[in-house]
């Protein structure tokens, strides 16, 4: 764990670890944490079963966090690194050099999509969790600022492709737009039943070319 997710843990009744041994054991724990929610959700994450399957004692466990939500929001600070790890990677701008904005918001919006579809078990049972725990709540809302900014931010780079009178306004609905199109399809913060039937192919194709003429449209 960085030394920033560490410093923000010890106000969660989470304890980082201090030997090597110890901080392996934990990540193991962690990631073992990941893996369960990605199977069966918040519903189905019990630390027993994060104990059996890790092979790290019940005793440990408590020794680094003093229960299961604890456990889960340290679990949340590892993912939230990985995933907007990828996603700077994805929105760096050295990628799109050369590529001009009607190419780059449809291949963008895919990318992203693909990013949320394989993250999504994971992000889905923290999303859900959040709606009753504030402390998720607050640590996703920092995640999803990131992702937006970065979002924003490139494709403000070719303001001199954007017709819209208020590019900033315009793009920042774009993306509201596309993350709330994708959360539903994906099924992220709702039950699996509210997805079925949606072709993503088909809504990754309209997003795009909606997306690209609200931010081509010169009306005020």
């Amino acid at each position: 764990m960085s030394s920033s997710s560490e410093q923000s843990s010890a106000t969660h009744g989470i304890r980082a670890p201090k030997q090597e041994r110890s901080q392996r054991s934990f990540e193991l724990a962690l990631d073992t944490t990941l893996e369960l929610l990605a199977e069966k959700g918040y519903a189905g994450f019990a630390l027993t079963e994060v104990s059996k399957r890790s092979g790290v004692s019940i005793g440990s466990i408590y020794t680094r966090v003093d229960g299961r939500d604890d456990l889960l929001r340290a679990a949340q600070s590892r993912f939230q690194e990985r995933m907007l790890a990828e996603h700077r990677s994805l929105a760096e701008p050295d990628r799109w050099v050369g590529v001009p904005l009607e190419e780059l918001l449809p291949r963008l919006i895919a990318e992203f999509a693909e990013l949320l579809e394989r993250q999504g078990r994971v992000l889905g049972a923290f999303l859900q969790r959040g709606a009753v725990d504030p402390e998720v709540a607050r640590a996703g809302k920092v995640s999803y600022f990131d992702i937006r900014d970065r979002f924003i931010g490139l494709l403000l780079s070719r303001r001199d492709e954007i017709s819209h009178p208020d590019p900033v306004r315009a793009v920042g609905s774009c993306f509201t737009t596309v993350y709330a199109a994708l959360a539903r399809g994906l099924a992220l913060d709702v039950a699996v039943e509210a997805a079925e039937g949606t072709d993503m192919s088909t809504l990754l194709e309209d997003l795009g070319a909606m997306t690209l003429a609200f931010l081509r449209t010169d009306a005020a």
